[in-house]
């Protein structure tokens, strides 16, 4: 198990219910290897509900085992979109639900 470095995980492409799968066996594989996980969602071209509910359910597990799993940079392009026609993000990309902090990471402090 690697501590102190960040890992980061690229999801690129389509990250809708058909890629699901191998996103979650990605983030898991991830997460049991490292202490400290960062996405990085830039190379996303296609988002749908189930993205945001596999990112979630990723952190709920990370945070459940003392680990670390956030954004390694804010969210944009269709995963932005999505998060703001969800009601997750406002439109200047400001949080408005509970896990806010998960989609707006600290300029400088990935995972």
């Amino acid at each position: 198990m690697t501590k102190g470095s960040v890992h980061v995980v690229k999801i690129s492409g389509d990250a809708g219910l058909r890629a699901a799968q191998d996103i979650a066996v990605s983030l898991r594989e991830a997460l049991a290897g490292h202490d400290k996980v960062a996405i990085a969602t830039e190379a996303i071209s296609g988002a749908d509900i189930t993205t945001i509910q596999l990112l979630l359910a990723a952190r709920k597990q990370a945070l459940a085992s003392g680990k670390s799993l956030s954004l390694a940079t804010p969210p944009t392009g269709p995963l932005r979109d999505l998060l703001i026609q969800t009601g997750c993000l406002d439109a200047d990309g400001r949080p408005l639900t509970q896990d806010g902090d998960f989609w707006t990471p600290a300029k400088g402090k990935a995972a």
